[in-house]
């Protein structure tokens, strides 16, 4: 087996990747490595929970097999030191990678709902408030030491590096399709990237394989509860993210009068839906009621935010862990993927258990009011539905 793995990436979509004063430079490999390690254990959770047939070890374990592959920073245990680097050194080499001071200049809708606050502004007719990579590939190049690496580890490594080929994105908002990132070149097995939306298929069915264990993971990852979809498809990637933001607009928002995106508004989380009238619920909450649940938008992830037209009002939905407050990444990823002469939208449904046990929502208006959350308190449908929306949307069966 090859003693290095070499493979290039296209910049697929805007990087909004940032140094220490959040300008995007170029790429580091740190931000590749942590990357690298999201997808090594999304993929290795099932197999080492099979093998245990106990969370907490398949924890531990995890955690353990991560350490040897990756690093890990020093630390004493028993009097022992233990820590160190990991069985691979990495290196990056951009190529005509190029910057943009405003990549998305003059835009509205969907694609400012993608970005969000922070990134994006409805100000001056729509903008951009960071730089970002907007262009150009780069190789990442693994040698693996010589010493104690069986070919199984750097197996394991690979697939890795193989899934962010064909998943994975860098930077401020990756799972909202920022960043978005294509394998296109592949030295080290038999496996070439895909060119086609049938060999990406392929490609990633076999990447999913069948997780055998069907109880929720605790952390992100693989399991027969995930869900793949190649949702929607366009020209160009701007074209695509516009339409994929538009799309959870209609279904996420209440609308101010009556409209959303010049048409009627859904309200799909208003008095109509009892079950989750998140919008009465926080207007209540605004109003000094105190809110008996979370909204059932939560599960798209911590923190979000509402802001009341009518009104001017807005309040704050968070959740706390002990006495800080802490931030739930979206279990919902969206990944835009370039296949010859179109962009495929890529969804990727991971359910894991919600928050950590003890934890509870906050809803901060004009006070703020804590919400018991407990681990079967999200509502996954809510994710599942939204997914359904897209009529040219193609199944990866994983079951």
């Amino acid at each position: 087996m090859c003693s290095t793995l070499q493979a290039t990436f296209e910049l697929t979509t805007p990087m909004f990747i940032g140094d220490a004063e959040q300008h995007a430079t170029g790429i580091r490999p740190s931000a590749i490595k942590g990357a690298l390690r999201f997808w090594w254990r999304a993929i290795n959770w099932p197999r080492v929970v099979a093998a245990t047939h106990s969370e907490a070890l398949a924890l531990q374990t995890l955690h353990q097999q991560e350490a040897k592959l990756f690093g890990a920073a020093a630390n004493l245990v028993n009097r022992k030191e233990t820590g160190g680097q990991g069985i691979f050194l990495l290196q990056v080499a951009e190529h005509n990678i190029q910057q943009n001071n405003s990549p998305f200049n003059k835009t509205d809708g969907g694609l400012l709902y993608l970005l969000g606050m922070g990134l994006a502004t409805f100000k001056n007719g729509g903008q951009t408030l960071r730089n970002a990579l907007s262009s150009g590939e780069f190789t990442l190049s693994l040698r693996f030491k010589k010493q104690d690496v069986s070919p199984e580890d750097r197996q394991s490594i690979a697939d890795a590096v193989w899934a962010f080929g064909l998943l994975g994105a860098l930077g401020s908002r990756a799972r909202h399709g920022l960043g978005s990132l294509t394998l296109t070149d592949w030295q080290f097995d038999e496996r070439q990237p895909p060119k086609t939306r049938e060999e990406y298929r392929q490609a990633l069915q076999q990447l999913l394989g069948k997780p055998g264990n069907d109880s929720l993971p605790p952390l992100t990852a693989f399991s027969q509860h995930m869900r793949f979809d190649l949702s929607a498809s366009a020209k160009q990637p701007e074209a695509l993210l516009h339409k994929v933001g538009e799309e959870q607009m209609r279904y996420r928002s209440f609308g101010q009068k009556g409209k959303v995106l010049h048409q009627p508004a859904e309200r799909n989380f208003g008095p109509k839906n009892p079950q989750h009238n998140d919008h009465d619920l926080v207007m209540k909450a605004i109003a000094d009621t105190p809110p008996h649940k979370a909204p059932g938008r939560t599960v798209f992830g911590l923190p979000h935010n509402y802001f009341f037209s009518s009104s001017k009002e807005k309040a704050d939905i968070n959740y706390w862990a002990g006495e800080k407050e802490a931030r739930r990444a979206s279990p919902l990823l969206l990944h835009v993927h370039h296949l010859g002469q179109e962009y495929v939208a890529v969804h990727g449904l991971l359910p894991a258990r919600f928050l950590p046990d003890g934890a509870h929502i906050t809803i901060k208006a004009k006070r703020r009011y804590q919400v018991r959350f407990s681990a079967d308190s999200a509502d996954w449908q809510i994710l599942h539905k939204y997914l359904d929306r897209f009529a040219e949307r193609e199944h990866i069966d994983v079951r």
